[in-house]
């Protein structure tokens, strides 16, 4: 998901999305130009330190 898209669901700003990737607090990559964040990583993370059973 592009990082601008990412911050309008978040409610975040584009510059809180671009420190939070360069930080390491969000899962990205870079595809082409543009750097992405990785949806399918921060949903696999969110699950894997939640406790589901």
């Amino acid at each position: 998901m592009t990082q601008e898209r990412f911050a309008q669901l978040t409610g975040l700003t584009e510059g809180q999305v671009r420190g939070m990737i360069e930080k390491g607090h969000l899962p990205s990559l870079k595809i082409g130009k543009p750097r992405l964040v990785n949806i399918a990583a921060l949903s696999q993370d969110a699950l894997d330190k939640e406790d589901w059973q």
